[in-house]
């Protein structure tokens, strides 16, 4: 097929690509910039220039593509940053119909389905809170936009857990943190000892090239995660042992934190900002476990069975990186 990714140079966006490249597609880009081949093992992939705060670079990039994996977004820092990525949404969708295309994958956040009433939770469990910082906002937004306005044109919504893996410059400075400050004392909600939803990058990136290809995910919403029972502690710890470092966890109070938590709501609030830092306590100090039978079944789809081989993997990503 002919396929154009938007943030195929970016942490996600480059492991897809390099999986549709596998499978023989023909792979376009969107890029403000010169894209090396070298991050694609030397294969070569046809880049079409533009800004994704300019639409119709997008929309004139998508000619010819049967199918967009929509994964570049302008970062969501401000609500304004918010506004464009879903304006940007909604003009591409006033136009696929006319550029042809057959499908789009949008990559959400499992943030959309909230703190699930119910574990383990699937895509239909009711949230028993709703996330409401900006970011989730914008991605609950887009889905929506794409259920109600893609018409003939197939979707497919990816929600990933917390990616992990090589290539994160936010997983280099956070193992880089666990190194120094482990033995002394790692701050966390609650004791770390509630399930936590991850998903590595590799796990992932195969899951939604597959959204593109499989039949049976026209208008889909997944839940991408390991499927594994592991807690924050665990993957803390697996980090630390693989660094050769002691790892001491200083539980916070999950209460105090949230009281501490409630002026800076406040004040983002006024300020036109919203961050939900109460929300995210929760989140980060329940168990949260999201079953991933829908994309085994219909992504065709198998993560890997082992955390600790995906840290492994991560570890000697930067440690040859930084060595």
């Amino acid at each position: 097929m002919r396929v154009l990714v938007t943030g195929g140079t970016g942490f996600i966006g480059r492991q897809v690509v390099r999986r549709l490249l596998d499978d023989n597609h023909h792979v376009r880009i969107f890029s403000r910039g010169n894209v090396n081949a070298d991050a694609f093992g030397g294969r070569s992939v046809e880049v079409a220039s533009g800004d994704l705060a300019n639409a119709p670079s997008l929309i004139d990039a998508m000619d010819g593509i049967e199918v967009l994996y929509h994964i570049g977004e302008i970062k969501n820092t401000t609500k304004a940053a918010s506004e464009i990525n879903i304006k940007l949404l909604k003009e591409v969708l006033g136009q696929v119909k006319r550029q042809k295309v057959k499908r789009i994958v949008f990559v959400s956040s499992i943030t959309v389905s909230g703190i699930p009433s119910s574990v383990p939770a699937d895509e239909d469990t009711v949230p028993r809170i709703i996330m409401n910082d900006h970011y989730t906002d914008y991605k609950r937004r887009s889905e929506k936009l794409l259920i109600e306005n893609a018409g003939d044109v197939e979707y497919v919504i990816i929600r990933p857990a917390p990616v992990y893996g090589p290539g994160s410059r936010y997983m280099g400075r956070f193992i880089s943190i666990i190194g120094r400050f482990g033995p002394l004392g790692i701050p966390f909600p609650g004791n770390a000892a509630n399930l936590a939803p991850l998903i590595h990058v590799s796990d992932l990136s195969s899951a939604i090239a597959s959204a593109g290809t499989e039949p049976a995910a026209a208008g889909r919403i997944f839940n991408l995660t390991d499927g594994l029972r592991h807690t924050w502690r665990d993957f803390l710890e697996i980090i630390a042992n693989r660094l050769g470092k002691r790892l001491r966890i200083v539980p916070l109070s999950r209460l105090l934190l949230q009281l501490s938590a409630l002026p800076i709501d406040l004040v983002s609030g006024f300020l036109g900002i919203s961050l939900d830092p109460v929300s995210y306590v929760t989140y980060f100090s329940e168990d949260l476990f999201f079953d991933n039978g829908r994309a085994r079944n219909l992504l065709n789809w198998q993560p890997r069975d082992s955390l600790s081989e995906g840290v492994d993997e991560m570890i000697a990503f930067y440690e040859k990186k930084h060595p």
